[in-house]
């Protein structure tokens, strides 16, 4: 069953505001259900009344409230089901005339949906699953909706809230107990007490901030200072044994919440806890900036190095119109010497020595050279500090890894005090093309020109995994990251089963191979009958896609459509979608217990999702305060909470049925967005269409328009690793019995052949709309021969030989994915460039090239699937265009600087754009159904066309007011009454 139709379990009473739509099919009926309902085993009032605990208990997992209203329109649809007269009958309590008639009704009900009673063999189960549960929950409010839900799926009856709420605080207080236990004896007592002292000791300098605050500050603009301050905090983490602490007995995401609680809290507040309460958190709060600083050098590192290499490749463009300009001069010089007829041989050659002097500057060589030769003797100082920065971080690795070998001959000369390069240097630890520059008469420069070898082979080595660091989360050992080598040869057939795939790579090989002969024959039969052409360059031609004709009726529809809709006001969007969605319940964990907390909430997701602060958000909504909007930001930061709350709003508007008419939910696209930002946002770098410094929000979209998945990423970097993590995400995240998605349309960036691969074997298709398409060869395996029809296209060839070899090894690393030890962004962002010569690596590029040529057939010979995959594509853009709408200008100096804000800015931009989809849908399916009613000419072709992007009736600025009266019920927390007891 869809989330959607979920989102009432645990509930015991219903909002007043249910829709027509929402009672058929969240409460509706049976044939069989009416048939059981007829007398004589139910008569009068008590038909009614069986049927009332029958839905609700089918719909939310509980028996209903005895003294709480019924919806009118739930006692409309039920009398109207059962052929009896209308009521308005108040309450349960009213259809019965004695409390047994209404738990013989109850029993019933249970018999009849198939729910049993909590007892003693469910109660230790519950326990179990809570303590696994707590190890991911937020707070006790989440964990309690996760038991909720537990016990819905196992059809069992939920017991009172009380019940659960003791249970739920239980299994969080032993979760909690379990860590400062792991806390005791993983960090030695005197160690926990000598970095509590030093936390809430004051900082020498300006400001007065203690140790703590300064470690809780996030970084600024990327550079050698942030570098030299980031390495600082690890010095500082180090020197209390930070690093030593093995805390893999707590879950990282636990650590992660109590680290979030000190940073959300004054360092005062966090004094004055309890011991147990107070270390436990610091210790997570130091061990988390120990990894998250690990990550965040390397990262600052990298790019410092782009910097230096930026800079010499400027200083070589400089130079080489400089030189160009010269030679220029010095040719009409040559000129004049060689065809003056008053000189004699003798002086032509000895006129032309002095023009051109024997030692003067060489221009031979590639320009790659002379950056080179520019970095060693323009930027050896900065080099320099750039490694000693990074001495810090502790880098692992394979002893016969090249770059350790230079890394580990610099510290060597550094620890002797030696300044030059020893002669007789093995130059064969670097690379081919330092060789020159290493084995050089000036020992100085070579010494120069290892430094800067080591740190651009650092950089490839960790990229690629081939090298990982201590205490880091992003960039650990391959190892540690995939399932375990005794438990992949104890298991591995049985989870390459699951992934419907085989460990016999000719078997796999030979259904790819037998594709690509397949599309092979497409492209001659296409040749053939003229439907391409190939030059005489090898690149293929094919007609350019129509566009569809523009038809007056969907003009003419659409018009019509949004002119009954009429304007809107974004408020008030917000809450009609949370009443019916209940995206609010998901952010806080609960429903809002008043209309002050609710407005915060809206708040929370204004600041996070536009560009207004906290303080423009509270001067737009009266009422609201800046502290409220503060702590709603905060609460919505949590883990999860807010891509919860968009997956409710998706499964709302994905509930309509003109959703279904824009697709069926297994195909999606995905395209990165630019928001402009400040240049002194560490992750911030140049957008190079718009010169402008911006972060990229990469989203994805179903054919159905909403926008399921989102990230934050670094413009200018490839994309295939959010691509294919976004999809695995959602696929791995939907129940078992919803639609999986089976094809992603990308463009160029979210594209390499080593992703194509990995998307394929873990069961989806990766599609993407090439650039200069026409110039993109094809790939056949080695000794296939090219029909002669496609003689004069370019083709390349593809080593089985390394697919057999990786293949194994290939497996291991999707069967991890698939088992959460490391997400889809984590293996392909290992599998770039940078990881070549890996086995890995080299097996998916391969496979990758097999898989790219099947898609090129199947683009280039069927129109169908060519048009399907840009229409996809072209959704994505016109979503972007709403995009901007809400969020119009830039992040603000002081925000996004923090990993788990700048993901809430990303995912709440995300929920406020679906919040317009989700409404227009909705109100598309309004006019759609009146019309249906009026016997208004309307046809689903038209509607296929029309999209639910459509913004310019949306007010999204000025003053915002929430109206709420009508939704009271669904979206504020009903005060707590006197319950009667439920049969347990």
């Amino acid at each position: 069953m869809s989330s959607y139709y979920l989102r009432f379990v645990g509930a015991d009473t219903l909002p007043k505001s249910l829709s027509k739509r929402e009672v058929e099919e969240c409460f509706g009926l049976s044939i069989e259900d009416i048939q059981e309902l007829r007398p004589p085993r139910f008569r009068g009032t008590a038909r009614l009344g069986a049927a009332v605990q029958l839905v609700m208990l089918r719909a939310t997992g509980r028996h209903p409230d005895a003294f709480s209203g019924l919806p009118s329109v739930l006692l409309r649809y039920l009398t109207s089901a059962l052929g009896m007269n209308a009521t308005d009958i108040a309450s349960v309590t009213s259809l019965y005339k004695d409390k047994d008639t209404r738990y013989e009704h109850q029993l019933w009900a249970r018999e009849r949906v198939g729910f049993a009673v909590v007892d003693d063999t469910t109660k230790p189960l519950l326990a179990d699953a809570l303590g696994e549960l707590s190890a991911s929950a937020v707070s006790v409010d989440d964990l309690i909706q996760q038991s909720e839900h537990w016990l819905f799926d196992r059809r069992i009856v939920l017991p009172g809230d009380r019940t659960l709420r003791d249970m739920a605080r239980m299994a969080f207080a032993e979760q909690e107990n379990a860590a400062i236990a792991a806390v005791r004896t993983c960090a030695p007592p005197k160690q926990v007490q000598a970095a509590l002292s030093l936390a809430f000791s004051k900082r020498s300098g300006p400001g007065g901030h203690t140790v703590l605050e300064w470690l809780r500050t996030p970084p600024g603009k990327h550079g050698q200072i942030t570098l030299s301050e980031v390495t600082k905090k690890i010095e500082c983490l180090k020197s209390l044994q930070v690093h030593k602490w093995k805390l893999s007995a707590i879950p990282l995401n636990r650590l992660r919440a109590y680290s979030q609680e000190v940073i959300n809290r004054p360092p005062s507040a966090t004094k004055f806890l309890s011991e147990d309460q107070r270390d436990l958190r610091i210790v997570s709060f130091l061990h988390v900036t120990l990894l998250d600083q690990t990550d965040l050098a390397a990262d600052i590192g990298a790019r410092c190095l782009t910097d230096l290499y930026h800079k010499a490749s400027g200083k070589v463009l400089k130079k080489q119109a400089e030189s160009a300009v010269d030679l220029r001069a010095e040719r009409v010089k040559l000129k004049d010497i060689l065809y003056d007829t008053q000189l004699t041989d003798a002086q032509i050659v000895a006129a032309m020595r002095d023009l051109v002097p024997k030692n003067g500057e060489n221009f031979a060589g590639t320009r790659a050279q002379f950056v080179r030769e520019t970095l060693v003797k323009e930027q050896a100082p900065r080099m320099s500090a750039l490694l000693n920065a990074l001495g810090v971080l502790e880098i692992k690795g394979e002893e016969t890894d090249k770059a350790l070998k230079q890394l580990k001959t610099l510290r060597d000369l550094s620890k002797r005090g030696i300044s030059s390069l020893p002669e007789g240097f093995d130059v064969s630890v670097a690379d081919p093309s330092w060789h020159s520059l290493l084995e050089g008469p000036d020992r100085k420069v070579a010494l120069a020109a290892l430094k800067a070898s080591a740190a651009t082979s650092l950089k490839k080595a960790i990229k690629g995994g081939k090298l990982w660091l201590e205490h880091s989360s992003r960039h650990r050992n391959r190892a540690d990251q995939l399932i375990p080598e005794t438990q992949w040869a104890e298991k591995h057939k049985s989870l390459i089963r699951a992934l419907s795939l085989t460990d016999n790579p000719d078997k796999f090989l030979e259904r790819v191979l037998g594709r690509v002969k397949a599309g092979i024959g497409q492209l001659v039969q296409a040749v053939e009958d003229g439907a391409l052409t190939i030059d005489s360059q090898g690149h293929i031609h094919i007609a350019p896609i129509q566009a569809l004709e523009v038809e007056p009726q969907v003009t003419k529809t659409r018009e019509s459509m949004f002119n009954m809709i009429g304007d809107a006001q974004f408020g008030n969007m917000l809450v009609e979608i949370d009443a019916k969605s209940g995206f609010s319940q998901a952010l806080l964990g609960r429903r809002a217990k008043d209309m002050a907390e609710l407005k915060a909430v809206y708040g929370a997701l204004y600041t996070h999702g536009t560009e207004n602060t906290a303080k423009g958000v509270c001067a737009m909504i009266p009422g609201l305060q800046v502290s409220q909007v503060s702590m709603a930001m905060r609460a919505t930061e949590a883990s999860g909470r807010l891509r919860e709350a968009n997956s409710r709003v998706i499964e709302f508007q994905q509930s309509m049925p003109i959703a279904k008419l824009w697709g069926q939910g297994d195909k999606a696209s995905s395209d990165s967005m630019t928001l402009d930002t400040s240049r002194y946002l560490h992750s911030a770098r140049m957008e190079y269409r718009r010169k402008q410094h911006g972060v990229g929000i990469y989203v994805h979209m179903l054919d159905t328009w909403a926008l399921f998945h989102d990230q934050p990423i670094v413009i200018n970097d490839r994309q295939a690793a959010p691509a294919v993590d976004g999809v695995e995400a959602h696929n791995c995240s939907r129940r078992e019995d919803q639609i999986r998605l089976s094809l992603l349309a990308v463009d160029t960036h979210g594209y390499t052949n080593a992703a194509m691969a990995i998307a394929k074997l873990l069961g989806f298709d990766l599609c993407v709309r090439l650039r200069q398409l026409s110039e993109r060869k094809m790939f056949l395996a080695r000794g296939d021969t090219v029909p002669e029809a496609l003689e004069r296209l370019t083709v390349g060839k593809v080593s089985l030989g390394k697919i057999r070899a990786g293949w194994m090894d290939l497996l291991h690393l999707v069967a991890s994915i698939r088992q959460g030890r490391l997400t889809a962004g984590e293996a392909i962002a290992r599998l770039g460039s940078a990881a070549r010569g890996d086995p890995v690596h080299a097996a998916a590029d391969e496979l990758g090239k097999l898989l790219r040529t099947i898609f090129l057939c199947d683009y280039f010979t069927i129109p169908e699937f060519r048009r399907e995959m840009h229409a996809l594509l072209n959704r994505g853009e016109s979503v972007h265009q709403l995009q901007r709408a809400v969020y119009h200008g830039r992040v603000g100096v002081s925000r996004g600087r923090r990993a788990d804000e700048l993901r809430a800015i990303s995912t709440a931009h995300t929920l406020l754009t679906n919040v317009v989809i989700s409404w227009n849908t909705m109100k598309m399916q309004d006019v759609v159904d009146r019309w249906k009613v009026a016997k208004h000419p309307i046809d689903e072709s038209w509607l296929r066309r029309i999209g639910p992007v459509h913004f310019e009736h949306v007010n999204f600025r000025g003053t915002i007011a929430f109206d709420m009266d009508p939704y009271i019920d669904a979206l504020i927390e009903r005060p707590a009454k006197q319950r009667v007891a439920r049969l347990q």
